[in-house]
């Protein structure tokens, strides 16, 4: 493990952000654990009962919705085809009054002296009154047993016929209509479904607004040029419409297959258009007025004329599902009294559980007298036993434990009333240190005052941590006495800058490094060491230490390294360890585990040339 400074530098002590993924789920999943087991059963209970029943209330919902459509779509297809069946019947009649009128040959030969009455001759007038009272003779077989119809024949020769009064409407005024030329262009069999258009017989406009008109050309079969116009009440129909609409709450339409609407049971919808397309087949979901509804479309006989159907779409399908909806309810009420009832089975049988938990509780506080209250003969109250005579032991136990302290505490106090006083003993060797300082030896007192001082950090471990400042003054205490056993002349150098000075570091981690340093480097018995203390990013204290021993080859600096970074504690016997039973290995080993991967320790040498040390510590341990 080899690290630098400009990975240091770099910032390799920030803090690293750590996220974790799902963390609200993670978060879920430690709420229900910490749960006690009353609460997991019963939310157990709620969603083993009441979530098949919500499935099963949308799925039941799903599954009946094209079903439900279909039933709907086919009742609104029987409701159109009733309206046809009686919306057939005036259309017959309309049918037959033009087939009479066209192929009766009796009919025909009254039309024919119509048609050769000269307008301008003396006996036009009588001619036409008598031609007219015979048209009406012959029409009046198929006119009485019709509903309400207007019929108007009008010739080539400005004459004309029709059942009402020539006050109400002049029927020359058809010439003027925009669809009257469409009615020129017709072949002898086929029929010009005019459509609706407002009426023209002035008596009726107030109570009949609308009428719808048919035309027909029959020159082919009279050999005369002559125009048919059958025109019915458009009341008539709407009657028909009203009476469906009444019993389903749908709207009914009449239309072309444009859409345009000849009838409706709503008077103001008449000529307006449909904004849908009314000729499709299928039946089709559309919005009105806010709402969706089923459109469904129906041809009319002889024509290309449709009824439209719009029922509303929640209405119907409510209805219709209505039962559904009513036998799963009933089901969701019965489950709810099922559940209430395994919810209350549940607290009754989790009882025995909450009382132990209780107890343990008060056992966590210290108080092992409570005992758990149950009685039976289940494996729950088994339990329950069990757990007061452990109890019952475990305070035993206590009191036995409590016992034995208390004797140990005496024997303890004992012994420390017969141990002497270390303040003693470092006042009796600052006593010797003057005397001999006063007798004239002040190097003999500095040594005493060096061991005083040593021995003195040594008894007092109170505080694992002293300041830098501190430490390094063990250092030159300890190195005045390592000089003073070992004949040396060792020289150390302290540089500490201002800011460092106040920095903990833990106790004599520093005191193996320089015992190396003066045992092992230097067999000249003189040198120099150099110390070196200064804050990098505000967050690391940077120390260097540095010798001009005789260091140490490469090989044998990676072998030093190797056995100091990945070897484990060393298993040296007391004669090889340095003061404070700890070396080189154990001083990096140590710092490890107070201030984890955030601790560096760099160590260098060259050959004949010396060895460094460089520490970078965290100031706030980790």
């Amino acid at each position: 493990m080899f690290y630098n400074h400009e990975k240091l530098m770099k910032g390799h002590f920030d803090d690293t952000p750590y996220t974790f993924g799902g963390e609200r789920t993670m978060k879920l999943f430690k709420k229900l654990k910490q749960l006690s087991l009353r609460s997991r059963l019963m939310i157990a209970v709620i969603f083993c009962i009441l979530f098949p029943w919500i499935i099963t209330y949308f799925v039941s919902n799903y599954l009946t919705k094209d079903p439900l459509e279909e039933l709907a779509v086919n009742q609104a297809i029987r409701s159109l085809s009733l309206i046809e069946m009686n919306l057939k019947h005036v259309l017959d009649e309309v049918m037959y009054t033009s087939n009479y009128i066209k192929f009766d040959s009796s009919f025909n030969q009254v039309m024919r002296q119509h048609q050769t009455i000269d307008p301008s001759s003396p006996q036009a007038q009588q001619e036409i009154v008598l031609n007219f009272i015979e048209i009406s003779n012959h029409l009046s077989t198929i006119t009485d047993i019709m509903s309400p119809t207007f019929l108007t024949i009008l010739y080539n020769n400005d004459l004309y016929y029709m059942n009402y009064s020539l006050s109400e409407f002049h029927p020359l005024d058809f010439y003027k209509e925009p669809w009257f030329d469409e009615l020129k262009s017709l072949s002898y069999y086929q029929t010009l479904w005019i459509g609706v258009h407002p009426t023209y017989i002035q008596s009726d406009q107030d109570s009949n607004p609308y009428l719808i008109s048919f035309g027909n050309y029959l020159r082919q079969a009279t050999r005369y040029d002559a125009y048919l116009i059958i025109s019915v009440r458009e009341k008539q129909i709407r009657s028909l419409l009203e009476n469906h609409q009444q019993d389903l709450s749908s709207e009914f339409y009449l239309t072309d297959h444009h859409g345009k609407v000849y009838s409706s049971a709503d008077e103001t919808m008449i000529t307006q258009t449909l904004p849908y397309d009314v000729n499709s087949k299928e039946y089709d979901i559309v919005e009105r007025n806010g709402k969706n509804y089923f459109l469904v479309s129906h041809p009319v006989s002889y024509s290309d004329w449709r009824l439209v159907s719009l029922v509303p779409y929640q209405e119907t399908i409510g209805n219709i599902n209505s039962m559904t909806r009513i036998t799963i309810t009933t089901q969701g009420a019965l489950l709810l009294l099922f559940l209430i009832g395994l919810i209350v089975l549940v607290r009754e049988l989790t009882k025995p559980l909450i009382e132990l938990y209780e107890v343990t509780k008060y056992v966590e506080q210290g108080d092992l007298s409570r005992r758990a209250k149950l009685s039976g003969d289940n494996d729950i109250s088994k339990l329950g036993f069990s757990f007061n005579e452990m109890l019952d032991t475990v305070e035993d136990m206590v009191d036995q434990v409590r016992l034995r302290e208390q004797e140990k505490r005496t024997a303890e106090l004992e012994m420390l009333q017969a141990q002497i006083n270390p303040h003693f003993l470092f006042n009796t060797l600052n006593a010797i240190r003057l005397q001999i300082k006063l007798n004239g030896d002040p190097k003999s007192a500095q040594l005493i005052h060096a061991l005083s001082s040593l021995l003195r950090m040594t008894v007092n471990r109170n505080n694992p941590f002293i300041r830098i400042e501190e430490e390094l003054e063990i250092i030159e205490n300890y190195t005045k006495l390592m000089n003073f056993r070992h004949q040396h002349d060792i020289g150390l150098t302290i540089d500490i800058e201002l800011n460092a000075r106040e920095i903990e570091v833990p106790r004599f981690f520093l005191q193996p490094i320089v015992e190396n340093a003066i045992i092992r480097g230097y067999n000249e018995k003189k040198g120099s060491i150099v110390i070196h203390a200064s804050i990098v990013g505000h967050k690391v204290l940077k120390l260097e230490l540095t010798d001009d021993g005789i260091g140490m080859s490469e090989e044998t600096l990676l072998k030093l390294k190797d056995k100091i970074y990945h070897s484990q504690l060393s298993t040296q016997s007391k004669k090889q360890h340095s003061f404070n039973g700890i070396g080189i290995q154990n001083v990096y080993q140590r710092m490890k585990l107070i201030y984890g991967d955030q601790f560096i320790m760099e160590l260098d040498s060259k050959e004949n040339i010396g060895t460094s040390y460089t520490f970078y510590i965290p100031i706030e341990k980790g």
